[in-house]
């Protein structure tokens, strides 16, 4: 097997794990970086529409196979705070993030939220009416994860935290591209055919108290939450619930998905049947990333324990694809970026972006480890690559509404506030 050496240390074959850590340990001080994470079950009452799959038609859940959670970090600098909550959820709306926002600010007065949803099509559909008008289990949501936010905050330690990288070969491009150059949805691939571009990197963050007691366990990987397909009619977090189990039960603290740009990319047991399995490729599935997921983070020896938070958000304005013509920017994106020390970045967008929106942030990011972050505080549905609008296919065609380019507009955008949150743009 090939060794790569760099300065963060030794690199191995196709695993490609490397210890990539912030600075050396310190004295601990005032200064410290502090964290607080607090977990909540958000799990609904059964008889409610499920998400993410058209062909349930009218049928609602009929039971709990897994419990959902969200799980929340709180992180502060001394002078800037963030809020990062995962939720075990198909998707979180604006609609959810403004309210958890105002709640969150009201209650701690912190400003800075990023709501990731783990994007599981085994989770409830959140509509207003369910289960009454009077008493939605949406609101009755909001209200448990500020409340989630609020307890992290209250529960501020010092900290250090560190990042690794490791890989998992699970999941596969669902677009192949004809001889025509147009695109053929690959839906299931169990015979796990090779495929091209997928992006089998898993980022692993480790947040950790000065006792070296682990906090929280962030996982950054893409791939679509879809091994349980519309026969399932039980509520399931699918396989990010199972590796939040299992890295949890090994690690203690808390694990937290943060789904990346997964929206050309399913996993090669696609929409199983339970009684075909799923429940059990699920597990696989869940359990080869947190077989990973332990393995990056028993590498994670040296962390930084001060660095300075870095925070920013904006909302870009956006044409829909019907509205082109008339260049009428009716839809709003938000657009997050964070900054941790000099060598960590997250990137945050609203919606399912293709792998490649992905790949080419990492590449040309100027912080050594950046995570592009989907589903993070609405879903605006799919931002396919230029190329691919030319090629067609679900998600490219169909199921988007954004503007041509506008997924690289965005990624550009961000890149665009890395460079100047790290101080990076060239002087005369």
């Amino acid at each position: 097997m090939k060794r790569w050496v760099s300065r963060f240390g030794i690199l191995s074959g196709l695993a490609l794990l490397c210890a990539v850590f912030l600075t050396p340990a310190q004295a601990w001080s005032a200064a410290d970086l502090k964290a607080g994470v607090a977990k909540a079950d958000i799990t609904p009452p059964e008889g409610g529409m499920m998400y993410g799959y058209g062909a349930r038609g009218s049928k609602v859940s009929e039971g709990v196979h897994d419990r959902l959670y969200a799980r929340a970090l709180v992180l502060d600098d001394g002078s800037t705070r963030l809020a990062i909550v995962s939720l075990d959820m198909g998707s979180f709306t604006r609609t959810s993030t403004e309210n958890v926002k105002a709640m969150v600010q009201e209650e701690t007065g912190i400003e800075n939220l990023l709501g990731v949803a783990s994007h599981s099509h085994s989770t409830p559909a959140g509509s207003p009416k369910f289960p009454s008008k009077e008493a939605p289990w949406i609101r009755e949501a909001e209200r448990t994860i500020a409340g989630a936010v609020a307890e992290a905050a209250s529960a501020l330690v010092p900290a250090r935290i560190g990042a690794g990288w490791g890989e998992v070969r699970e999941g596969h491009n669902r677009r192949i591209i004809g001889e025509d150059g147009k695109a053929v949805m690959f839906w299931q691939n169990r015979d796990r055919v090779p495929t091209d571009p997928v992006d089998y990197r898993l980022g692993v963050i480790r947040v950790e108290d000065r006792a070296g007691a682990t906090l929280a366990t962030l996982v950054n990987f893409a791939c679509h939450p879809v091994v349980l397909g519309p026969e399932n009619l039980q509520i399931s977090a699918d396989y990010p619930g199972v590796f939040a189990r299992q890295v949890e039960a090994a690690l203690g603290g808390q694990c937290m998905f943060l789904q990346g740009a997964c929206g050309d990319i399913n996993p090669f047991w696609d929409k199983t049947p339970p009684a075909e399995g799923g429940f059990a490729q699920a597990e696989n599935m869940g359990k080869a990333i947190g077989d990973e997921v332990l393995r990056v983070s028993g590498l994670i020896d040296r962390f930084e324990r001060a660095p300075t938070l870095s925070f920013h958000s904006e909302v870009i304005a956006l044409a829909s694809r019907r509205d082109i013509e008339r260049t009428e920017r009716n839809l709003e994106a938000e657009v997050s970026t964070v900054l941790i020390g000099d060598k960590l970045a997250l990137a945050a967008f609203p919606g399912e972006f293709f792998v490649e929106h992905g790949l080419s942030l990492k590449a040309r990011s100027p912080v050594e480890n950046t995570m592009f972050i989907g589903y993070c505080n609405d879903q605006m549905a799919y931002f396919p690559t230029i190329k691919a609008c030319t090629e067609g296919g679900y998600g490219a065609a169909t199921a988007t509404k954004v503007e041509v380019g506008a997924g690289e507009r965005l990624v550009n955008r961000a890149l665009v506030n890395l460079i100047q949150q790290a101080g990076l743009v060239a002087k005369r």
